[in-house]
């Protein structure tokens, strides 16, 4: 199955950023008007407001009304928030560092009696598993293990899918939406095995993210367990009022 495209808007939006984290834009921060970017993207005014619309609600950008838009000069550094899921490639990006993936297992599971709780499975149905490595400038930065009933797969995962984001995986093996994830966030100490894969020291505690992932009608997806190595890659966070 195909991946689903990039929503106009979503491509402008995308655009818009990574132009403003490459400081193209006046140095003052102000942006350049609607009819001017819609006019530079070949789209209409309404695709290029609604784009800035979206930025601007995530606190990126700043409405000043009469005067224009302009960037939010504090959270243009910042790389992650709390309500965006991660895609560790473009979080390794966003850091100003050089992402690669690397596949170190791949196996077929049972599940344990509260993993098939979590994705709403029996414990007869099988998970798909399997762990990568991210690095950041060649240091391993984000160990990754995903576990995916057999049951929702459609067409069986590659090894060389290990190059995609999770999400990319969802739609294009199981034919799912990603809708919402839900995280358990906390330190952990690693184990001996982990800890020599993180090349990181066993006392040190480590940020964990056990998450469950859902389709777009609430359909659990995916079991992920996630552990950063602060050391080599930042989280920068976002807060907002909601």
């Amino acid at each position: 199955m195909l991946a689903k495209p990039k929503s106009i808007t979503r491509q402008i939006r995308e655009q818009i950023w990574e132009r403003i984290r490459r400081g193209d834009f006046e140095t003052n921060g102000r942006l350049p008007s609607e009819d001017q970017l819609a006019l530079e993207f070949n789209v209409s005014r309404a695709t290029v407001h609604s784009a800035l619309d979206q930025l601007a609600a995530q606190g990126l950008l700043l409405r000043r009304h009469g005067d224009g838009t302009y960037v939010n000069r504090h959270l243009i550094d910042i790389t992650t928030q709390l309500n965006t899921v991660w895609e560790f490639t473009q979080l390794i990006k966003a850091s100003g560092k050089r992402p690669a993936i690397r596949l170190l297992e791949r196996n077929r599971i049972a599940p344990t009696a509260a993993q098939a709780a979590a994705l709403e499975i029996s414990p007869e149905t099988a998970l798909v598993r399997f762990c990568r490595l991210f690095f950041a400038d060649e240091r391993p930065a984000i160990y990754s293990v995903n576990m995916i009933p057999e049951t929702i797969i459609r067409s069986p995962i590659p090894d060389e899918a290990a190059s995609l984001s999770i999400l990319s995986i969802l739609e294009q093996y199981c034919g799912q939406s990603f809708g919402y994830a839900i995280a358990d966030i906390s330190a952990v100490l690693l184990d001996e095995q982990l800890a020599k894969v993180l090349q990181s020291p066993t006392a040190v505690p480590l940020l964990c993210l056990n998450e469950v992932f859902y389709s777009t009608n609430g359909l659990p997806l995916m079991i992920a367990e996630n552990y950063y190595n602060d050391k080599v890659i930042r989280l920068n966070i976002v807060r907002a009022k909601p």
